[in-house]
């Protein structure tokens, strides 16, 4: 019979151990790394940062294409009329009334291209007409085999088309450098819930101690009030904080519970995940010299910067070359005949030739247009000057981002250190308040003390990867793993 119950819980014992086990395997160890650097990527701010960034990398496919041959067709099959229209003979200049009864179709084909060096547009096509008159019963054809056109303006076309050209590849490189800035500042934000929740397990872990430690104080307690070594009135105070740490429990195990839901909905995820308090693993010290060379070189601000120039140089050139003496010149040759049958529209084409040039001069406009260039020009001065303050605070940012983060990794050592030497010191408050040899008061003096430096200890912890973020949001470069984060980020 004992056999037989032995054997019973065995099995027992083996299929909750196995149970426990298989329920466990779905919880992923949730270290800041894998949070912040992994799941953060899956989340949907993360999702839509990602198609965004699409949108921007089809936007200067776009502007590329364009500078490649482009074939439009043009169609209209039906053009029917059927009206009254005044008409004046061109001989005796009288006016009349014709009946219009007819319907005309069209057909075209066209290549365009843009000439990048000289600002131009270059088409050549061919097109078909066909009109059939009811009124007379009679139908006609006109064709124009092939034509070809080129048009620009004479002075300005290619320096507008360099402009544009530093413009838009800039804009794309802000584009690719600014999405992965926008993905660091939402792993920032997913650091900072996932530092809340750290902080909030922490402080639950040490509660549950502290509800255990206070419970085994009130037994203690208990024993001294029976042998009459403490006071009725020193109990019902160690009673009193015994129940105090059980209320403050309950709201650690609350807030935690909380803030943890809080933090998987940020990143998106159902999956149970370990939250383990941080190791230091960050460097010791960050090179100012490589912060600053990423910085100029991923940086969006920095770019931006440039980018906002180059607008300001293109509006100012744009502004001078509108305001200034300027030519268009425009050329066509091609061929075009007409006739009643369609084989005949192609046979023996007449040679059609245009030549057309514009000339832009103002003379005399009171000044306007030379105040409109100095408007131009003051306000590029302007956008130099503003810029250059930019610049400025944006390094002064930088700077207190490096010195915050040194001091930070210092004061972590500290508060880790200070941390472990109170709990080391609340157990020889323990061992001495079983003794008698301190009074409760001096006990939860040390026991307060432990809350105090854990938060210290907390806040050093986030200090210091909120900083490391901040400066690896900034330089786009992770330096614990040194390599650049465009190359993961904006595949």
């Amino acid at each position: 019979m004992k056999l037989k119950i032995y054997i019973y819980l065995t099995f027992h014992l083996l299929f909750l151990c196995s149970n426990r086990v298989s329920s466990q395997t779905t919880i992923v160890k949730g270290s800041v790394s894998y949070v912040v650097d992994t799941l953060s990527l899956t989340s949907n701010n993360a999702q839509i940062e990602k198609l965004k960034y699409k949108n921007e990398l089809l936007r200067y496919e776009n502007y590329k294409k364009s500078y490649l041959p482009s074939i439009s067709f043009a169609l209209s099959p039906i053009g029917f009329n059927r009206s009254l229209r005044l008409m004046q003979d061109p001989t005796t200049g009288s006016y009349t009334y014709v009946k219009d009864y007819s319907n005309s179709s069209s057909v075209g084909l066209t290549i365009h291209q843009k000439v990048p060096f000289t600002g131009g547009q270059l088409q050549v096509g061919s097109s078909l007409s066909y009109l059939n008159e009811f009124s007379y019963h009679r139908k006609s054809y006109s064709t124009s085999p092939y034509f070809i056109s080129y048009s620009q303006n004479l002075w300005g076309g290619r320096k507008r088309y360099l402009l544009e050209k530093k413009i838009e590849e800039s804009k794309n490189v802000i584009a690719i450098n600014k999405f992965c800035s926008n993905i660091a500042q939402i792993q920032q934000n997913i650091l900072s819930q996932y530092m809340d929740v750290v902080a909030a397990k922490m402080k639950l872990d040490l509660s549950k101690q502290t509800v255990l430690n206070n419970d085994t104080l009130l037994d203690i307690a208990r024993l001294k009030l029976d042998n009459g070594r403490i006071t009725e009135y020193d109990y019902k105070q160690i009673e009193l904080q015994s129940l105090r740490s059980k209320l403050d429990s309950e709201d650690a195990i609350q807030n935690y519970q909380q803030l943890y839901h809080r933090l998987l909905t940020s990143i998106g995820t159902t999956q149970e995940i370990a939250i383990v308090s941080p190791e230091f693993d960050l460097p010791l010290s960050i090179d100012s010299v490589a912060i600053w060379y990423y910085v100029r070189k991923n940086n969006s601000f920095y770019q931006q910067q440039e980018l906002e120039k180059l607008e300001a140089e293109q509006n100012l050139f744009l502004t001078k070359l509108e305001n200034r003496f300027n030519a268009s010149i425009s050329l066509g040759y091609g061929t075009n005949q007409y006739a009643e049958h369609l084989v005949e529209a192609y046979h023996h084409p007449n040679t059609r030739q245009s030549i057309q040039v514009g000339i832009q001069i103002p003379i005399f406009q009171w000044g306007i247009n030379k105040n409109k260039v100095k408007m131009a020009e003051n306000i590029f001065q302007s956008n130099l000057l503003e810029r250059e303050t930019r610049l400025r605070n944006f390094e002064n940012q930088i700077t207190e981002r490096i010195n915050a983060y040194r001091s930070a990794v210092k004061l972590w050592m500290t508060a880790k250190r200070t941390y472990e030497l109170s709990q080391d010191q609340y157990k020889l408050a323990l061992k001495k308040f079983s003794l008698g040899r301190i009074s409760d008061y001096e006990l939860y003096t040390a026991q307060n003390n432990q809350f105090t430096s854990l938060s210290q200890y907390v806040s050093a912890i986030r200090q210091a990867y909120t900083n490391y973020y901040i400066i690896r949001g900034m330089t786009l470069y992770d330096f614990k793993k040194e390599r650049d984060l465009i190359e993961s980020l904006a595949k």
